[in-house]
This record gives structure tokens, sequence and C-alpha cells, in this order.
């Protein structure tokens, strides 16, 4: 569970709850006393996700692995082409870009990690 976590974490996922006395959200990304039925994203998950990277396509169906059939594509995060992910502000051991930060203006920030 915890390796599942810190996965979502680098994806960009937070906890959802860090109150492990409070209802289970039924994700890793949740503090609970009774992980045993948080093996998986949930809902809520796969919609941070979607926002993030737009993974569902246009018509609702699902590309592999990602969310639920009936997901619809987030039109507001930054899709696979280079130039809607800002400026490169770090580089990989072999010096490729790997990190983009996009201003979104008012303060507001995107950051788009590449593995």
């Amino acid at each position: 569970m915890v390796t599942c976590q810190e996965v979502g974490h680098i994806f960009g996922l937070a906890h959802q709850d860090e109150n492990s006395d409070n209802t289970n959200l039924k994700t890793y990304m949740d503090y609970t006393s009774d992980p045993t039925s948080n093996t998986k994203p949930n809902h809520h998950d796969y919609d941070q996700l979607d926002a993030m990277y737009g993974v569902g396509d246009d018509d609702g169906g699902s590309k592999g692995g990602g969310p639920p059939a009936g997901k619809k594509k987030s039109s507001s995060a930054p899709g696979n082409d280079v130039s809607q992910w800002g400026k490169a502000i770090s580089t990989d051991g072999k010096g490729r870009p790997d990190l983009f930060e996009l201003d979104l203006g008012g303060g507001n920030k995107f950051f788009t990690h590449v593995i």
C-alpha cells in the first residue's frame, strides 16, 4: 500500500484523507486503520488524473487501462504536445527536459513531469 501511495504521489495525487479514524475511502491515497480494501485508485483519483493528464478520449471511452468507461477527456489539462507544457525547468541525467512549468496566471502554475 505504501508503494502504491508513493507512486500516486509521483503522478501528482494527494492524500484524500489523513485521519485514519474517518470513513475508509477505498483508495491507496487514504489513511485508514483497515487498509485491506485500499489496493487501487478510486473514482476521485481517476478524476484527478484526468484533470491533470486528460487520460480519457473524446467519445467517453477508455484508453489503455485509464479511468472507467464514460469518462470524458479534460479540456483544461495540457496534452501530449510539448508546446503546451510551458518552459523546461529541469533535465534528466542525459540532458533531456523532464520537468516543465506552465504559468496559469494569478500565482497558479501547472507542472508536467516527463518520465
